[in-house]
Order: structure tokens, then sequence, then C-alpha cells
């Protein structure tokens, strides 16, 4: 393990409230409904595969991928169909979900035997990674088949690892590592193997110092496991590549096109369970995190709504004013007790006092000085406000330090993103 902080520029030290760390994970009891979402993955929604009155296992395929970009979605409990509709969703909108009524038997549908992952070609890890219908845990959801497959003409020599968990109050990484090191390690190695990659680096922040040594314990001399300085966005995928191996992807670029694919811990330890198990990505450890009154890190089946979530670990705290899915800095906030757990939530935050007095610019420039895009967020509000756009809003990664920072409470990351919509409504017509 190196010894040296590897970091890059910009960035922001917003407190840790990492308190949730010290407790053993848990199982969340499966609700008596779960609603999942045809929309599981950042591309095409999945196409159903069952209709109402079916009976389904636990794991048993209810969609399939509608396109490259798609994925599986399996049942997170056995039971039956009991509708396919319209249900809330993070994003704010009703979108289509396969409700299924749980029987409480967790009859589980028979795991297909596969042959040692040691002898499998990567063709064969690929496919079994596509029907397990995994995709990235870290928060996008890219579906984890795809991103093993790098675009023609390009090929992946470095695998990086992604342990930073540079979010506030977020734990769920820190605490697979500190229980499954060894089984996310074979995951590790799998995900290589799939792509070829010679060189493995798993980047782990210095404040995660038990989850860094239960990696280096299990690592073998294969894997180099880097400690990274403590700072959000440690974990951005750029950022993080950056600070690794000193390359920088071109605007609008890849991973790949400098050699290398990025991947989750979570993902990874899907992989493994996938390969060596079998098992589909049905379930996901959640931090529940801010004013639960039972916080700690759990598995949760996907489907399962937020109100069923919080009411399993006690009922909702009182002065609880803000919900949040993820993390507070790119996490999304819901106000709709019916959204459900999907396979990109790492995290349910209860947060109380959110509400920010917003006054005007005073043109400090803190949000450049922290932006890790090097990027002038305080532009795409003049700019918005005058009714153009800021042509370098999409280089934006939304990370949110910016507003973070802003000591006059000016929502920047909502500009920047408003600047977004605008430059794809208008195109290159755009008075910018």
């Amino acid at each position: 393990m190196e010894s040296a902080k590897k970091t890059f520029r910009g960035g922001v030290h917003p407190p840790q409230h990492k308190d949730t760390s010290v407790f053993p994970i848990e199982r969340l009891p499966a609700p008596e409904r779960v609603y999942l979402h045809l929309s599981g993955s950042c591309g095409a929604p999945s196409k159903p595969v069952v209709q109402k009155g079916d009976r389904v296992l636990k794991g048993s395929v209810i969609a399939e991928p509608d396109g490259k970009i798609s994925a599986y979605i399996h049942s997170s409990v056995s039971g039956i169909v009991e509708d396919i509709k319209k249900w809330p969703h993070c994003s704010g909108q009703k979108l289509d979900a396969v409700v299924i009524e749980n029987d409480f038997m967790d009859a589980i549908a028979p795991a297909r035997s596969f042959k040692d992952p040691s002898q499998m070609a990567p063709s064969e890890i690929v496919e079994i990674v596509r029907n397990a219908g995994i995709v990235g845990l870290g928060g996008a959801a890219f579906p984890t088949d795809v991103k093993l497959v790098p675009p023609h003409g390009k090929k992946v020599t470095t695998l990086i690892i992604n342990a930073c968990e540079c979010e506030p109050y977020l734990t769920a990484d820190e605490s697979l590592i500190k229980e499954k090191a060894l089984d996310i390690i074979e995951g590790v190695k799998t995900a290589a193997r799939a792509l070829s990659a010679k060189k493995i680096i798993i980047g782990i922040e210095d404040n995660k110092a038990v989850a860094a040594k239960e990696l280096l314990s299990r690592s073998g001399d294969r894997i180099n496991v880097v400690p990274l300085k403590t700072k959000y966005p440690q974990g951005g995928e750029k950022q993080l590549i950056f600070a690794l191996t000193g390359k920088k992807v071109p605007v609008c670029g890849l991973p790949a096109d400098v050699g290398v694919a990025v991947m989750n811990i979570g993902t990874a330890f899907a992989v493994y369970e996938a390969v060596y198990k079998g098992k589909p990505l049905y379930e996901r450890v959640v931090t529940l995190g801010g004013y639960f009154r039972k916080p700690g890190n759990v598995i949760i089946p996907a489907g399962t709504r937020l109100e069923d979530v919080i009411n399993f670990r006690g009922g909702l705290a009182d002065d609880v004013d803000k919900i949040i899915f993820g993390g507070p800095m790119m996490g999304q906030s819901v106000c709709d007790m019916d959204v459900p757990v999907s396979k990109s939530a790492s995290g349910i935050l209860l947060l109380k006092n959110s509400e920010k007095k917003e006054y005007e610019c005073m043109r400090c420039l803190s949000c450049a000085s922290v932006c890790p895009m090097n990027l002038t967020p305080r532009e795409s509000f003049s700019l918005y406000k005058s009714g153009k756009a800021y042509a370098k809003a999409p280089n934006c990664m939304e990370c949110g330090a910016c507003a973070y920072v802003c000591p006059s409470g000016i929502p920047l990351i909502q500009y920047l993103k408003l600047s977004k919509q605008k430059l794809r409504q208008m195109g290159s017509g755009l008075d910018i």
C-alpha cells in the first residue's frame, strides 16, 4: 500500500457524518408489496416478461433489456404479480413499475450452475453479469456488462475500483468492505478478467483505515491498494482516474480513452455474487443516515417503498423536513413516501433544517476555486439570469461542491443543470 495521499485539484471538505460505519450490516424485512420500476438503469426502460396474475420467485426475471443500454430486472420477493402500472419514481415522475404481492414464502429461483470462474472466457463473464441485471451501484446505474466491453478500438489496461465513498453520511461500501472484503476481491479479479486488464488499483480515502486494512490483507500482489486524501468529490470518475494514474480523461470522453475502466466496490461484490453464486442483483446495502431512529447499513429488497423502510426502522423522527436518496451532495430529494428503493440508491437520509436563504452573488469565486472540472459556476448563474447559457456547462459533473461553498446560498448546481438543458434545447444557435 503506497504511503502518499493522492488527490485532485479543487474539492471541498464537508462534515463527514460517518457514524453508521460502526454498525454491522442488517437485513431489512421484505414488505407486503414491492414496486419494481422498469427504468432500472440509466438507459432504456426494460420490457416486462410477466403479466398480472403470474407467480414469480425471488430472483426470477420480470423484465428484460430493451436495447444495449438497458438491464434485466429480477423480483426481490416471491409472490404474485398484482399489476403493471405507473408508480412514483425518485425523479418526481410516475413511471411504469411491476407490482408484486409478497407471499412471504421466500421461494428462490434456482441458480444456474457455472464452471470455475477462473476458467471462464471474458465473454462468458459478461453474459453472466448481463443476465444478473447488474448496474453500477455507485449511483449512475450504468449497465455493468456494457462497461466490461470496451468501445470498439479501445483497450482497457487498468481497472480502478472506487472505494472512496466520499459523500457525507454514506458508509454502505465501507461496511461492505469490512464484512465481505475477500468476496469483493474475487469480484474485482473477475471483472479484470472480463476486461483483460493487467493492472488493478483500489482507491480508498484515508478516513477508512479499517476497511483499507481489510482490502490490503486480501488483495495479494496483483492488486494495489492506494490511500487517497479525504476530500469531496474524490470518488468522481475523472478525479479518481487523475489521482491514481495522472491521466486526464478528455472533455466529453470516456475512461476507456485513457485505457481505464472504473467500478464501484458494491458493483464488484455484485459481480462476485453473480459469477460465484448465480445470484442476480435484486437487493443491495443502503445507508440509513441522518435522523433515522435506527440508523445503520441494511440490505434492502429492491422495490421497497420509502415509507416501509422508515417504518421498519422506528418511524419518522420529529422535524425531519428533507428526505434524500443518495448522499447530500449529489442525491435526489424526494417528497413522496411511495417512492421505492432502486438499485442505484446507496443511501436514504432524513435531514432537518434544510432551508437556506439566497443572497446576491458576491463575486468571490469560491465556486471556481473548488470546482474539480475547472469551471466558473457563477457564470452559469449570471448568464442564465440574462437569458443565456454557460457554454462550459456540459463539462459539469454535478457534484454540488460549488453550491456547498457559496456564501450567498445560491443553488449554483441548479443553474448549471438549467444551462445544460437550455444548450440541449437550443443547440448551436444559442447566443452564449
